[in-house]
């Protein structure tokens, strides 16, 4: 997927961001919420310092609010393996209350298998996103805000100690247009816009932009992007690992595993849409039937056509209609699975080769192997991208795309930025 450059910044610390689960319809969908400050405009946020303990895993608090009125408010951090890590993810709507999305996003592992089946690494596990590996963000790659972080040069610091360094990249996004309407000669139209936060680490030859876009209508696009330089040590002509036009550069697959524990102010269900030809035709098109099916306990899933799936509240929107978020995935096979759906286990951090002491280094389909009811949702989304080198490719690299697209489903009576922006007659 090919991303545009950002071309407007915002972003820095908020003075306190609401911490914990809201217990009830009622808090989420209060319509009475407060109209933002004159601190809190577009691309603005207060200057003070965040509060003691408002980020409950340590990370700095960071909120960003579009001209449409919406607002993202999270906190951040920088594990020596994961990388960027977000936590407390909350979306707000125009005149709405905060919607608590997710506990925490991140990176779960990025294996590297050559095609000759003679070299892989899992680059999150093995040499980590954080750390030495995460690198100082340039103008050149970076056309937003340049925040500093404190990154241990092995470890927690303790040893080699650590460096303050500007990792993390915060900027708003152009992303086009975002909706139109001119439905019975109302004509209604306004650009789309994310707030993306990215962070660049290098591990081995390839150099990855690990990039999180949150849209100013509720949805959030994780990707992984890849340049860099080719490794020079898997070389093979032979056609049937790779094209010898790359000058003997083997072909490997890029797959990447997301980690999402869920929030959504309350213990989440889990159901699976599907979508099949039925193989009779009505007057003007072929028939399809749909169907919802839920998944009350752990497994793993394919992607197929028509397929998604959604994680829901316990809470309803205004209109009696469950409140959810869903997940589209349209991986190649690079896994034994596509989407796996966990309860939450401290243990369980990394899609392999866990690190955790006193925990099994065990994989996804061992996390679920033993079905547990589902209420603590763990999502693990599983994105594979085959590279086939290309002459092209010898370093620089064109930078190369992976990743997927959660969004609101009924969260919402209506769209939620339908009544904040302009309508032009």
């Amino acid at each position: 997927m090919q991303r545009k450059r950002a071309v407007i910044v915002s972003s820095a610390a908020v003075s306190a961001l609401l911490v914990g689960v809201i217990g009830a319809d009622a808090a989420i969908w209060d319509d009475h919420q407060d109209a933002p400050s004159a601190d809190t405009a577009r691309g603005v946020t207060s200057a003070g310092p965040p509060t003691p303990g408002t980020c409950a895993d340590g990370g700095t608090p960071i909120s960003h609010r579009f001209a449409a009125g919406s607002t993202w408010q999270m906190c951040w951090r920088i594990d020596p393996h994961a990388g960027l890590v977000l936590s407390q993810i909350r979306y707000l709507a125009p005149g709405r209350k905060p919607l608590p999305v997710m506990k925490e996003l991140a990176l779960g592992q990025l294996e590297v298998p050559y095609d000759t089946g003679l070299d892989t690494t899992r680059d999150i596990t093995e040499a980590g996103f954080g750390g030495r590996s995460m690198i100082a963000r340039s103008a050149v790659d970076c056309a937003g805000e340049r925040i500093n972080a404190s990154i241990p040069n092995y470890g927690a610091g303790a040893v080699g100690g650590t460096e303050t360094r500007a990792v993390l990249c915060a900027e708003e996004r152009d992303t086009g247009l975002g909706r139109r309407s001119s439905y019975r000669g109302r004509y209604a139209a306004s650009r789309g816009h994310s707030f993306d936060l990215s962070t660049l680490s290098i591990v081995g030859w390839y150099e990855y932009l690990t990039v999180y876009s949150f849209a100013d209508n509720g949805a959030i696009t994780p990707q992984l992007g890849a340049t860099g330089a080719l490794s020079p040590k898997d070389h093979s002509t032979d056609p049937k690992w790779g094209s010898p036009a790359a000058g003997g550069a083997v072909s490997h697959s890029h797959n990447a595993v997301w980690r999402i524990r869920w929030d959504l102010g309350g213990p989440q269900t889990v159901q699976e849409y599907n979508a099949e030809f039925t193989g009779r035709t009505g007057p003007k098109a072929p028939i399809v039937t749909g169907s919802w099916s839920p998944l009350t306990h752990e497994t793993t899933r394919r992607a197929a056509p028509r397929r998604f799936w959604q994680v829901l509240s316990p809470h309803h929107n205004p209109n009696g209609h469950q409140i959810s978020y869903t997940i589209f995935n349209d991986a190649t096979a690079g896994h034994g699975y596509d989407i796996a759906f966990s309860q939450n286990n401290p243990c369980e951090l990394y899609a392999s080769d866990n690190l955790l002491a006193g925990c099994p280094s065990d994989t996804v389909p061992q996390f679920v192997s033993d079905h547990q009811p589902l209420s603590d949702v763990v999502s693990w989304v599983a994105v594979s991208f085959h590279h086939v080198p290309r002459p092209e490719d010898r370093a620089p690299m064109e930078m190369h795309w992976q990743g997927f697209t959660t969004t609101p489903f009924a969260a919402f009576p209506q769209n939620p930025l339908a009544q904040a922006e302009a309508v032009n007659g």
